[in-house]
C-alpha cells in the first residue's frame, strides 16, 4: 500500500494544452516557443500531463489550461515530477505557481460537477 502524498484530490481530465518556457529574461517573460502536451488530471494544487518532449525538473511554464466546462485557468505551472516513459509519451506531475482563489474555485466546481456525473 502506497502513501498518498498529495495535499489535494485529482480528478481525471483528457485536454490538450500549450506550454510556454518561463525566459531567464524577465524583462520579455517568456521563451518564443510553445509545446503542446496532453493534460491526465487536474487538482487545485496542480496537474498531470503526458508528453513525447523531454522537460527539465524544476522549470516553469506559462499555460492557459480550459477545462470541459468552458472555465479557463491561466496559471504557471512547475516541473516537480517526471514518470517513466511508456509508448514514447513521460507523464510528468507539476504544481500550480500562484494561483487565483478564484481558478481554485473553478477547479473545485469541476471537481463537484465531475463526480456528480460519475455518480449518476
Amino acid at each position: 500500500m502506497t502513501i498518498e502524498k498529495r495535499k489535494s484530490r485529482r480528478t481525471d481530465i483528457s485536454v490538450e494544452i500549450s506550454i510556454r518556457q518561463l525566459g531567464d529574461n524577465f524583462v520579455s517573460g517568456f521563451s518564443p516557443e510553445s509545446v503542446e502536451v496532453h493534460v491526465i488530471d487536474i487538482s487545485q494544487d496542480g496537474i498531470a500531463f503526458k508528453s513525447e518532449h523531454e522537460f527539465k525538473l524544476n522549470s516553469y511554464y506559462d499555460t492557459i489550461i480550459t477545462l470541459a466546462n468552458k472555465e479557463s485557468i491561466a496559471t504557471v505551472i512547475e516541473i516537480v515530477r517526471k514518470g517513466n516513459e511508456q509508448d514514447k509519451y513521460i507523464t510528468y506531475g507539476c504544481r500550480f505557481v500562484g494561483v487565483s482563489p478564484e481558478d481554485r474555485f473553478k477547479i473545485n466546481v469541476y471537481q463537484i460537477v465531475d463526480e456528480a456525473e460519475k455518480n449518476k
